[in-house]
């Protein structure tokens, strides 16, 4: 296969997140992503994380006050404006991403999640211009990964829930915790009242209290 393949669609009729859920990609209101990479030598949660701060970066490069929300979303003042789906296959690593651009306000208002558009923030789109330095950062954040030099303290640095109290919801509870990092495994460490708990991004939702 072609290692490094980017294909940019103008809209998704089965644009897919995380946990299953859909990924809103009607036609021209986003860059909508998807890179065909080797497989590095990384855990998923590894990967998962460090294609989420490629998107980040990006989106830096536009602006400040992007920020992470673990594990892998680009928001923007408490609302959600990026997300990032990579799926590891047999050989070879999907990296899907999706960026919200054009959306208005009274669209974003329909959204199932608080959500916002770099139109909504005021940035001026070049769609060219955000797809070469995504493609740009994505090559670069595999390279790190593949050298086994992915820093997650960079990662942590833009995830303002490092060092704070979260509540987590797994399936059938919920309960308050503190976010202390990200493991080498790229697992959310927690400390709560019943001990350290890794949590990884399939089965848990975190929001920051």
């Amino acid at each position: 296969f072609c290692h490094g393949l980017c294909i940019v669609a103008r809209e998704q009729t089965g644009g897919k997140g995380r946990r299953g859920k859909s990924w809103l990609s009607k036609r021209n209101k986003g860059v909508y992503a998807s890179f065909l990479l080797e497989k590095p030598k990384v855990t998923p949660g590894i990967a998962s994380l460090a294609f989420g701060y490629a998107a980040l970066k990006t989106l830096l490069k536009l602006r400040s006050g992007f920020y992470l929300k673990w594990p892998n979303d680009v928001y923007f003042n408490g609302k959600k404006v990026a997300g990032v789906l990579p799926e590891l296959l047999k050989d070879r690593l999907i990296v899907g991403i999706g960026i919200n651009t054009l959306y208005s306000e009274e669209e974003l208002s329909q959204f199932p999640v608080p959500a916002t558009s770099l139109k909504a923030i005021g940035i001026s789109i070049n769609d060219d211009l955000i797809i070469r330095e995504l493609y740009l950062n994505v090559l670069t954040v595999h390279e790190q990964l593949k050298e086994g030099k992915f820093d997650l303290k960079e990662y942590e640095r833009f995830c303002p829930i490092i060092g704070k109290e979260i509540r987590v919801v797994e399936e059938k509870s919920s309960y308050i915790g503190r976010a202390l990092g990200i493991d080498r495994e790229g697992a959310l460490v927690v400390e709560t009242q019943s001990g350290i708990k890794r949590l990884f991004a399939a089965n848990v939702s975190v929001r920051e209290l």
